[in-house]
């Protein structure tokens, strides 16, 4: 098993270099912060799309018969539904799993949730993101615990 997150910390988010980046699309705000390796989010000026608001972990290599394992824990001052995808960091940003190997979309609630997805990318793609989707509403979300593993 190979970790593909080498910062569950978020110690590097905002430096340069760093793996972690969040994008914000169509003028929706997020502004963030860590404490003892909890990210929190704060983030406004929404407009209901949810790919507005954007966590991404990346580059990283994926291929065609590697299967991915994703867990972390969360919660949201209120809840929302997101999801979490595997794909292209670059543009045409297609997704590297087949539509029914999706992680869909879930319910963050105001509780701490752990949730845990497997991959079977059917594409292999050199620069690839791990993508939290978050911009759906105005919203304060927190993050932990975050593994993206290689098998």
């Amino acid at each position: 098993m190979i970790e593909i997150v080498t910062d569950s910390s978020f110690a590097s988010l905002g430096k340069e270099k760093s793996m972690w980046a969040i994008l914000t699309h169509e003028g929706v705000l997020i502004t963030s912060a860590v404490k003892d390796s909890v990210l929190s989010l704060e983030i406004s000026r929404t407009r209901g799309a949810n790919w507005h608001g954007e966590l991404r972990y990346s580059p990283f290599r994926v291929s065609i018969g590697d299967v991915f394992s994703v867990s972390f824990s969360v919660r949201a001052k209120r809840p929302f539904t997101f999801s979490v995808w595997l794909g292209q960091q670059n543009a045409p940003y297609k997704s590297l799993v087949a539509e029914e190997n999706h992680f869909g979309e879930e319910i963050m609630t105001d509780e701490w949730q752990t949730f845990t997805h497997t991959w079977h990318p059917i594409l292999t793609e050199e620069a690839a993101r791990l993508n939290f989707v978050l911009g759906q509403i105005d919203n304060a979300v927190e993050i932990k615990d975050v593994r993206l593993t290689k098998t």
